[in-house]
């Protein structure tokens, strides 16, 4: 493995994750409020749609792996719905032009199809396993949650999508490279990465859509973390925080919980 981009020791954070990543490099003041100021940001709802989707069968996999026999569809559906239930008695979420009923709806649907027709084929040896990633002589580390490790060393993740996850777009997901990395790192590297998708279409259908890495690639994945983190402790430093690109869809009410209160969103 060849590191070139030497990281700071330090950073503002203990962590970070796919989610961290992400959002810093699409807008460096929202991660800022999130990882550092700890402001609380409301989900919408496709983000507990997704979550209660995946709570759902996770407790179908659990009991696989307990007992050899998982959840009927019945009780995977009643888990999502109690799921849903309660996050969205639990949070402000924001609903945009979103109405809940038909938003539950589309996803039972979608979840549906996934449990009758993927999960039954599907061999899991461990549900949200914790990963943690560390480098001799760093205070940080990369740390995260395998959603399914599968018994032929398969990594999966499943997704609620509202249309087709491309083969394109699964190349250059940053989940999937992180995941697989940190599966390398552990010493016991993954043959491929795979999401199990939902996809809420006016049909609603499901399938998994794999994704590989080369060992280049996850070299290159680890320089890139080193980047972000020299560009995170650098803002961090000098309280120079930028924004998203303005006009893009990222920096609007729909997609910012921070929006409202921003200035480089909607106080600009």
């Amino acid at each position: 493995m060849s590191i070139t981009v030497d990281p700071p020791s330090r950073l503002p954070v203990e962590h970070l994750s796919v989610s961290s990543l992400r959002l810093f490099i699409t807008c460096p003041e929202s991660w800022r409020r999130r990882y550092m100021e700890r402001e609380y940001e409301p989900p919408n709802g496709k983000m507990i749609l997704g979550s209660a989707a995946g709570a759902a069968e996770a407790q179908h996999y659990g009991h696989v792996i307990e007992s050899g026999e998982g959840l009927s569809t019945e009780q995977v559906l009643d888990e999502f719905s109690a799921e849903w239930e309660d996050r969205i008695a639990r949070e402000n979420v924001v609903w945009g032009s979103e109405k809940p009923g038909e938003l539950k709806d589309s996803g039972i649907a979608a979840l549906d199809r996934y449990h009758t027709l993927v999960a039954p084929s599907v061999v899991p040896v461990s549900i949200e396993r914790e990963f943690d990633v560390s480098w001799p002589g760093l205070d940080w580390s990369l740390t995260g949650f395998l959603d399914l490790e599968e018994a032929d060393d398969g990594v999966s993740d499943l997704k609620m999508r509202g249309r087709k996850l491309s083969l394109a777009d699964a190349a250059i997901d940053l989940q999937a490279t992180t995941y697989l990395y940190a599966r390398r790192a552990e010493g016991k590297p993954a043959p491929a990465f795979r999401f199990h998708t939902m996809v809420r279409a006016k049909q609603p259908y499901a399938e998994i859509v794999p994704t590989v890495r080369t060992d280049r690639q996850l070299d290159f994945f680890a320089d890139r973390v080193f980047q972000v983190a020299q560009d995170m402790a650098w803002r961090a430093e000098t309280g120079n925080w930028s924004g998203a690109v303005p006009g893009s869809w990222q920096c609007s009410e729909k997609f910012c919980g921070y929006w409202n209160s921003c200035p480089m969103g909607g106080m600009r």
